[in-house]
């Protein structure tokens, strides 16, 4: 079968290379994430090599691009070697203040030039190995941006690497990689490279075994519907606290919690909430619907690659989203509205009109 089933026969997995644009379409439709795999056999290894991608931009500053996950704090004055010198070996990560080696995330990288002018060769490799090129390529015809015209500037949809070090061989484990937070559009995330590092308590058996399966993040994604009592339990966590949300905020945009297993456990005790629990292997690539809260927990140090799009499914969710990012303070990172919505929709319903109205004479001709 070119498709199996995950999470209790709730989550579709896309197996190979495979034509399941239909079925993709029917779990699509409702707002499920989808898992499809087998893309490293598309992929060029060599270029996504951590020594390789350091030969060729260690030199460049990281800017605000390097994150310290323990404390969500960007580090500066630091160049793009010096996270790869760590990637995957321990005794070379940079410490913190308190001597603490940290464990680091390189986000939306590159940060602002396009990855298509940056890193034309990885572009290319990473296109081919997408899947469901219809709705991940620039250019697909389910990916509705495609139909804004070239006289508009493109929202920055990607694609943008995620590339942060693994917690597997660290003890707190109730911190994430990627704190709980929910996009503005459906994204696929691609898993190019995982990792393992040498050191630590694991016998060369089992550092070979994780060599072998390749399992580089646990992830937790939600259903769309679920985000208010998502919202409601933060507040509540937040208020036991003694904390508030400023005004012009919001606890899930704002993405400061990962949902550790005990507040996973009061989410469902207390509100009836799950979420669908997927390990990212490499070669992996994880949809995620816009409005779907999620987080990402690094098993161990990996290479991601997020390609943006927007479907005709998820424009309500995304609209609804420009919407509460349109109330955020000013100051706040998702207020500015980046996708250009209602411009997408009216091209895109333009096109459509006259896809239909060429189509009709074309019949009336014949």
């Amino acid at each position: 079968s070119s498709h199996t089933w995950l999470c209790d026969r709730e989550l579709l997995q896309l197996i190979g290379d495979c034509n399941e644009t239909k079925t993709f379409q029917k779990h699509w439709f409702y707002g499920m994430p989808v898992v499809a795999s087998g893309a490293e056999k598309k992929l060029t290894p060599a270029l996504w090599k951590p020594s390789n991608i350091s030969a060729e931009h260690g030199h460049e500053p990281t800017g605000n691009a390097l994150i310290n996950c323990r404390r969500g704090s960007v580090i500066t004055n630091a160049f793009i070697r010096d996270f790869w010198n760590g990637f995957e070996s321990i005794e070379n990560r940079l410490t913190d203040d308190t001597g603490v080696r940290m464990i680091l995330k390189l986000k939306d990288w590159p940060t602002t030039d396009d990855f298509l002018d940056t890193m034309p060769h990885r572009f290319k490799d990473l296109m081919a190995a997408l899947p469901l090129p219809e709705y991940t390529s620039r250019d697909g015809t389910f990916n509705i941006t495609s139909y804004l015209p070239n006289y508009f500037v493109r929202p920055d949809l990607g694609p943008k690497m995620y590339i942060a070090y693994g917690w597997v061989t660290e003890k707190d484990w109730d911190q994430g990689t990627t704190n709980l937070h929910l996009d503005i559009s459906d994204a696929c995330n691609l898993m190019v490279y995982v990792g393992i590092i040498k050191e630590g308590d694991a016998d060369a058996a089992q550092i070979e075994r994780a060599r072998k399966g390749k399992p580089g993040a646990l992830w937790h994604i939600f259903k769309a519907s679920d985000t208010d009592k998502i919202r409601q339990l933060i507040l509540k966590i937040k208020h036991e606290k003694g904390m508030v949300v400023p005004e012009g905020h919001d606890p899930i945009h704002d993405q400061e919690i990962y949902l550790d297993k005990q507040l996973r456990r009061r989410l469902k005790t207390e509100y009836g909430v799950e979420g669908y629990p997927i390990v990212q292997c490499e070669g992996d690539s994880v949809f995620i619907p816009a409005g779907a809260p999620h987080q990402v927990f690094n098993l161990h140090s990996c290479i991601k690659v997020a390609e943006d799009f927007v479907s005709p499914e998820h424009v309500d969710k995304c609209f609804k989203l420009t919407n509460e990012f349109r109330a955020l303070s000013s100051t706040h990172s998702n207020h500015e509205d980046k996708l250009q919505l209602k411009n997408i929709i009216y091209h895109t319903v333009k096109e459509l009109i006259s896809s239909i109205s060429w189509h009709d004479a074309s019949q009336a001709k014949v």
